[in-house]
């Protein structure tokens, strides 16, 4: 697993790459958490992510708490139907904001 963190227009953009499983959960975590740290917007780019298990989707869950703690926001992003099927399955679509790219979430940042 390869997590790729940018700066685009003032919004950190978290970009995982590969699976998002039981055993790259701990790479992905440290991944987005350094960018939860260094940022109040954030944005999790899924278009390079081919598989997501639940170990995943706890570190978004993670992530979007202490961002909104801290008066910060997350979006989700660029997200493939596939991987949106388990945001949706979950449940995870009512309670975190997805959008289709980087261009459409800024509002939500403002």
């Amino acid at each position: 697993m390869e997590i790729k963190i940018a700066e685009e227009d003032g919004i950190t953009v978290v970009t995982p790459v590969g699976r998002v499983d039981t055993s790259t959960s701990k790479a992905f975590e440290d991944g987005v958490m350094s960018a939860v740290a260094s940022g109040k917007k954030l944005a999790i780019r899924f278009n390079e992510i081919d598989y997501m298990s639940s170990a995943g989707l706890r570190v978004v869950l993670m992530a979007g708490k202490k961002l909104t703690a801290s008066g910060g926001a997350l979006a989700l992003i660029d997200m493939p139907e596939k991987i949106f099927s388990v945001f949706r399955i979950s449940g995870f679509d009512k309670i975190l904001k997805i959008f289709p790219n980087l261009a459409e979430s800024k509002e939500f940042f403002n």
